[in-house]
């Protein structure tokens, strides 16, 4: 049935739950009669009928939001995760429809991050500037990258992995995550590298940098979200800062978290065919390591001048 008669029903069912007499005047129309007990339909019936339609058009819709999608062998998994998202979302299941909506993005990171070249990639620029600049007449390249002139860098791993000092071992995440796999990085590290070599394509500039941060921000916060129906599931402090912050106002996170969804999809169609030409740019690099941060020092500071001032007479 296409997709005009469906609607065509759809209306029909809402204006018989709507005007009785309307109801009445369409059995007589179609000879039916519902008390009979060869026939008898109730609204529970009627009920799964109408979902069943909505439930295909949403297959559908799904099915036209993947159709472009570069990685064909996930397209299938994706398809039945987003009808699940749909359906959480028809019934007001925040939760669940935010689990729905994460295992999209978390099929699509894990299969991008198994990629040899990426990993190649990311092992190359790791320990070189995160920013380009625009050249006098506004064009980015991959090799224009802003570099400081005092002070260190802010690395492409500064960016991804904070510049911040891990409290267990006292080593900056950029130094100690530069080292892992792309493969064995963290979700969040995998979706904020995508987003970085797929959406800005590696040419970050200092202006995109709040959009980074927006985009970024909305999907850690769908990561955060997940698990709020779990029983029995212990929530981390980011975790119930996140849902204390989100949950009063489900009704606009849904929407939003869509539109999130709807971006990271498009990065990834639009960001697939630059990555040959960053592994071009890639192999033209020296590797280097993350270098340590260190403390800041505002002058240097005369030990024996003030061990002279303080010595006993």
């Amino acid at each position: 049935m296409d997709n005009k008669k469906i609607q065509t029903i759809d209306k029909i069912y809402r204006l018989t739950q709507q005007d009785a007499e309307f109801y009445e005047e369409l059995k007589k129309k179609l000879g039916i009669d519902f008390s009979s007990k060869e026939f008898v339909v109730n609204d529970e019936r009627i009920d799964e009928i109408y979902e069943y339609c909505i439930e295909k058009i949403i297959h559908r819709q799904a099915e036209e939001f993947y159709q472009d999608f570069p990685i064909k062998s996930i397209i299938p998994t994706l398809v039945e995760d987003y009808v699940r998202m749909e359906s959480f979302r028809r019934k007001n299941d925040f939760g669940d429809f935010c689990l729905s909506l994460y295992q999209q993005i978390e099929c699509i990171s894990n299969r991008i991050c198994e990629s040899s070249i990426l990993d190649e990639i990311t092992g190359k620029m790791w320990a070189y500037p995160a920013y380009v600049v625009p050249s006098d007449k506004g064009v980015l390249t991959l090799e224009n990258r802003l570099k400081k002139k005092d002070g260190e860098d802010y690395l492409i791993a500064h960016l991804i992995f904070s510049k911040n000092t891990n409290p267990k071992t006292g080593n900056a995440y950029a130094v100690e995550k530069s080292k892992v796999t792309l493969q064995n990085q963290y979700a969040m590290d995998k979706v904020r590298i995508i987003v970085y070599y797929f959406g800005f394509k590696a040419m970050l500039t200092s202006s995109d940098y709040k959009s980074y941060v927006e985009i970024t921000g909305l999907l850690n916060d769908i990561y955060q979200c997940r698990n709020t129906n779990h029983r029995g599931n212990t929530l981390t402090q980011w975790e119930k800062k996140a849902i204390d912050r989100i949950v009063p106002m489900k009704s606009l996170y849904y929407f939003k978290f869509l539109g999130a969804l709807a971006q990271f999809v498009e990065f990834v169609k639009e960001g697939t065919p630059s990555i040959q030409e960053i592994k071009k740019f890639a192999d033209t690099l020296t590797f280097k390591q993350v270098p340590a941060i260190g403390p800041k020092v505002l002058g240097k500071i005369d030990i024996d001048s003030i061990n002279k001032k303080y010595q006993r007479k």
